[in-house]
């Protein structure tokens, strides 16, 4: 299991301990990580929202100047549900007023030494329990940018891959990703066995997102419509009743 660890405070002299810290204690529990750190709450949410990467795990300073903690994990939330959130701040009594944020944790850092180990116990724990299958893509950065970087994507942000002029392109929530060196049969082998559809030879669409089907399109959920291939109608009715199912008999 690898694990993207973010950190944002305006201190850098306390995440220059803070991190450290973390690392240790993760790697004494055999789970391998990759930490980034931001002191600009904006920054943090700038980079969470293309992917660059996906953080399992976020220590955010609540006491930050411009945006607090709690503005900047409001904004998070709305992008993400999954990740897992510990609070940072000098003044315990913040606590009280960080419920509604889905809260994981709360690390006073007068006492951050004693209380880590059982924060991040917690932490690995309950990512081991949530499961929200990960998925790693390699995508081309930009169209200016021919470099190749790898995203970690939660399974339920995919909306669909789309091939356009033989390269593959996968839609999540959040941004489009042109992916690197993959051939869409494979992606269709891969996702299809997920709830995913072929709704056309050039679409494979998740079913969370189909919200009606006529003749000859697929509307999703954003209104975005795709190409339906008739003799592949009733593959959708097939795939709804295979998961309706299966979620019933769990």
């Amino acid at each position: 299991m690898l694990l993207n660890l973010a950190f944002c405070d305006d201190d850098k002299a306390f995440l220059a301990k803070l991190i450290p810290e973390v690392e240790t204690i993760f790697r004494c529990l055999k789970v391998e990580i990759q930490s980034y750190s931001f002191e600009k709450g904006d920054d943090l949410i700038a980079a969470f929202s293309k992917y660059q990467p996906y953080y399992d795990v976020i220590f955010l300073d609540i006491d930050m100047p411009y945006k607090d903690g709690k503005e900047v994990a409001k904004e998070l939330r709305i992008l993400d549900k999954r990740f897992k959130l510990v609070f940072v701040t000098a003044y315990q009594r913040e606590a009280l007023n960080t419920f509604q944020y889905d809260v994981i944790g709360f690390l006073p850092k007068m006492s951050m030494k004693e209380r880590l180990p059982e924060v991040i116990k917690r932490v690995t724990k309950r990512i081991s329990e949530d499961n929200p299958r990960m998925q790693i893509f390699k995508v081309i950065k930009t169209v200016a940018n021919k470099g190749v970087m790898d995203i970690k994507v939660p399974l339920d942000d995919i909306m669909y891959f789309e091939c356009i002029n033989r390269q593959v392109y996968l839609f999540t929530k959040r941004e489009t990703f042109n992916l690197y060196r993959y051939q869409f049969y494979e992606i269709v082998c891969k996702f299809t066995p997920l709830y995913f559809v072929d709704i056309h030879r050039t679409c494979l669409v998740n079913l969370k997102y189909i919200f009606s089907i006529d003749e000859t399109e697929v509307r999703l959920d954003n209104g975005i419509r795709l190409p339906l291939s008739r003799r592949k109608r009733q593959n959708i009715f097939d795939k709804f009743s295979e998961m309706i199912v299966g979620d019933h008999m769990e």
